[in-house]
């Protein structure tokens, strides 16, 4: 029975939608990861063992300064060429950038490999997009975590590759993951919303009826959609109603806000600087061998955060990761502190600020790191989506650089212990907004949560068309036998 919901509910083809989109986020974590792996290189060759501080700050920031131009080039092409060749575009200055790093003369040509595959790095926007729009409402929060899980897969990966290859090795490795997104893009269809906006409602209708096998619910949300397209449009809105008006303006509002307090919280900071870490932590430890294990944590809790998401929600899970985030950092800071004070002691169980990474970045990976990426694909109305995307994305990576460039001048400033006290009180902060301001909306269509930023109360609130596989209540199993026996239509 579970075997006969799976493919005719269209889940099937949801899920290989949404791996397909999401592959590109493996580029992403591969990015990401891949300085961790490039500082310890290059501090043991002659050509570069003699880098300043500042030269490898440059290295490491460098990766993630061309994010915002990335993030919204992801939302105009994502706009006028479709998510589908967006996410496809977003493989190439992973190829231009990465070929450069393996062929690097100095480090200008370092410089230069980071910045472009950088603009790759940015352009996740458009994957997020796609999978929200072709996913249903209640597959759609497990469906956006695999984005998070497929750039913890890539950031694990190039920690593996960096512990047994070459830097410039991994950088030519990178080339092919890149080719192979361009590729899986080319075996699923674009996203049907886009098709509908574009005013192609057959070919739009097609591609929503292979996504949902049923063409009842292919025709319940195509009316649904332009209906909500209807009543949004009822005034008459203008640019700046469309893009100012409060349907856009506060989902842009607690999205950034959401950002900073992910990025000023130290998520991202750690994740570059993971290996240098360790390295103050504990000199005699091998930084390469713990960021294999921070990484491997990071993918088991992203895998985790799938489940957590569909059944507890957005709020609840963003609420306790912070929460969780400050008891951790909190407590390894205070150990390092210590020893700080005292370093003429011999440091009692050396591996406890290792542990107390492990259970930072699970508590990070279990909520405020997914979920900001889960709502970038929901909170926007489909006229301003893949722009607003981009613009709160790129504000998101701008964010990211400052944190990323200002670390070393922080750990210098307030030694590491200092730093990570910082990360602990933001922590707390994002608890708070969490519980304040952050709207949940699992379990919602996106015309509902639209129509909520509008003050709209006339779409009803029961969830929308939802994934009949997701659902394993008796009265939708009938639902599914009736909508087989019929030919799609429920009786």
């Amino acid at each position: 029975m579970i075997q006969q919901r799976f493919w005719k509910t269209g889940t099937a083809k949801i899920i290989a939608g949404t791996l397909c989109a999401h592959y590109t986020m493996l580029l992403v974590g591969i990015i990401q990861g891949f300085s961790a792996i490039l500082l310890p290189q290059l501090k043991t060759t002659d050509k570069y063992k003699d880098l300043t501080e500042d030269e490898t700050s440059w290295i490491v920031s460098l990766g993630t300064v061309t994010n915002p131009i990335g993030s919204l080039l992801s939302g105009v092409l994502a706009e006028f060429l479709g998510r589908k060749r967006s996410i496809q575009l977003a493989a190439i200055p992973v190829i231009v950038g990465s070929l450069l790093l393996g062929l690097a003369q100095n480090v200008n040509w370092i410089y230069a490999g980071r910045l472009i595959t950088g603009i790759s790095g940015g352009m996740s926007p458009a994957s997020y997009t796609y999978v929200g729009e072709v996913s249903t409402s209640q597959a759609r929060g497990i469906m956006q975590t695999l984005g998070p899980t497929f750039a913890s897969i890539g950031i694990m990966m190039t920690y593996i590759f960096g512990y047994f290859l070459h830097w410039t090795t991994v950088a030519y490795i990178s080339i092919g993951f890149a080719i192979l997104s361009i590729i899986l893009m080319e075996l699923v269809p674009e996203s049907p919303s886009h098709l509908l906006r574009q005013g192609k409602k057959s070919e739009g209708f097609d591609i929503l009826l292979w996504y949902r096998c049923d063409r009842s619910v292919a025709h319940e949300e195509i009316d649904r959609f332009y209906q909500n397209q209807k009543e949004a449009n009822s005034n008459n809105m203008s640019f700046k109603d469309t893009y100012f008006g409060p349907q856009t303006i506060k989902p842009f509002l607690i999205l950034l806000g959401l950002f900073a307090f992910q990025e000023f919280s130290g998520i991202y900071t750690l994740l570059f600087y993971v290996a240098t870490f360790f390295e103050v932590a504990d000199p005699n430890f091998d930084e390469i061998l713990g960021s294999i294990i921070v990484g491997a944590i990071r993918l088991v809790m992203a895998i985790v955060a799938g489940y957590l998401v569909n059944t507890y929600g957005r709020k609840i899970l963003c609420t306790c990761s912070s929460i969780g985030m400050a008891i951790t950092i909190g407590a390894v800071a205070t150990y390092l502190k210590y020893y700080e004070i005292h370093s003429d002691q011999e440091k009692v169980a050396p591996y406890l600020p290792l542990i107390g990474m492990i259970l930072y970045v699970a508590c990070s990976n279990a909520g405020l790191f997914p979920i900001p990426w889960v709502m970038i694909g929901e909170l926007f109305p489909v006229k301003v989506r893949p722009i607003m995307s981009g613009i709160v994305v790129s504000l998101a990576q701008l964010l990211i650089f400052i944190c990323v460039k200002v670390y070393e001048n922080m750990t210098n400033t307030l030694n590491l212990s200092g730093t990570l006290f910082v990360f602990m009180a933001v922590s707390l902060l994002s608890a708070v907004y969490c519980i304040t301001i952050l709207i949940e909306t699992r379990n919602k269509t996106l015309e509902e949560i639209e129509a909520h930023f509008r003050g709209n109360k006339k779409i009803s609130s029961n969830g929308g068309i939802d994934n009949v596989f997701f659902d394993n209540s008796s009265e939708n199993l009938n639902n599914v036998k009736n909508r087989t026996n019929t030919g799609g239509l429920t009786v």
